[in-house]
């Protein structure tokens, strides 16, 4: 039974403003990984797509990443004030500490008033179109006229070196927006999902460490690729449908997708299942591998900067990830 709530027009008086990114300088690429582990650039490529990721160096973290790209959107847009914005969200599963909070770290990082709403979110993959949501709820309800919305991950911190099936998927970055009140709407069809069944998929242990059955101290990142691969096919579409749906457009109205940059067969199964076309899809797995939370920026904000997305046009994002969870929606670049 469909609810009202889903069939709703689902829209926010609110638009992105600005962007940056950040990625860090080092970078693995696949002939870094074939003298480390039992695997070939070739084997690399033809499952994951991924040629290269960057990684933190030793004396670099989430907030350094989450810094850098605040500091690239300032650079991008020089008019921003930072002094005006009401809330900072973040969004990261890799923070420096449990506390404080990355967001309250960069509050603190460019001196903004004590009254300044900060919040960290923890939804892996869907943790950058899951803050601009929030952002637009926020503007929205009269809270807030402007979000520092940060996705920021240092993955390569959490990964096994040693387990060649995962190790070769993932970097880091940033990305960063600011999202601001609008007369004319443009962000729509807001949404989010979870299945907590499917958590024993991708999980990372803290205090507690004994998770489906299993005792893991590591405190490392651990993957079921086949059975997240499986979940994203049977579930991501209808994640889309409902997107579509709650913002009234159809899946032709949508000028650019942008899904979470996990694995490059990946999208390229879940285009053909929707269907959308690859070449109208925003992906960054290739350059930077699974950044998590931030491979939607690091997608859409290159793409936005060379002039592929133009003012007017609509870009559906779709993220999904840990949890399992979800969150999406239809942005209008102006």
């Amino acid at each position: 039974m469909t609810s009202a709530l889903e069939t709703r027009i689902v829209s926010a008086p609110a638009r992105i403003a600005a962007l940056g990114m950040f990625a860090p300088k080092r970078i693995l690429t696949n002939a870094d990984f074939e003298r480390m582990v039992d695997t070939s650039d070739e084997w690399i490529v033809q499952r994951t797509g991924i040629r290269r990721r960057h990684v933190v160096g030793e004396d670099e973290y989430s907030s350094d990443l989450a810094i850098a790209a605040v500091d690239d959107l300032l650079a991008h847009h020089p008019s921003v004030r930072l002094d005006t914005i009401d809330y900072i969200v973040v969004g990261s599963s890799t923070p420096d500490y449990e506390y404080p909070s990355l967001s309250a770290m960069l509050q603190a990082h460019y001196r903004l008033p004590g009254n300044v709403g900060a919040v960290d979110i923890s939804t892996a993959c869907a943790g950058f179109a899951y803050g601009l949501n929030l952002a637009a709820g926020l503007i929205g309800t009269g809270q807030a006229e402007r979000v520092l919305v940060v996705a920021a991950d240092a993955l390569t911190r959490s990964v096994d070196y040693t387990d060649r099936s995962t190790c070769v998927l993932f970097g880091d970055g940033a990305g960063a927006a600011l999202v601001e009140y609008s007369r004319h709407p443009a962000i729509f069809g807001m949404d989010a999902g979870a299945d907590g069944n499917g958590g024993k998929f991708l999980y990372r242990t803290a205090l507690r460490t004994r998770i489906n059955g299993v005792d893991d101290t590591s405190r490392l990142l651990r993957q079921e690729g086949q059975s997240v691969y499986r979940w994203v096919m049977e579930n991501v579409p209808n994640y889309v449908a409902r997107i579509l749906a709650r913002a009234g457009l159809a899946l032709d109205d949508i000028d650019w997708f942008a899904p979470h940059s996990a694995n490059l067969r990946m999208i390229e199964a879940l285009c053909k299942r929707l269907p959308f076309p690859i070449e109208r899809t925003l992906l960054s797995v290739e350059e930077y591998g699974n950044t998590s939370a931030v491979s939607i920026p690091l997608a859409l904000i290159p793409a936005v900067r060379d002039g592929r997305v133009k003012p007017g046009q609509r870009i559906l994002l779709m993220g999904f990830g840990g949890g399992l969870v979800t969150a999406g929606n239809v942005i209008v670049w102006t």
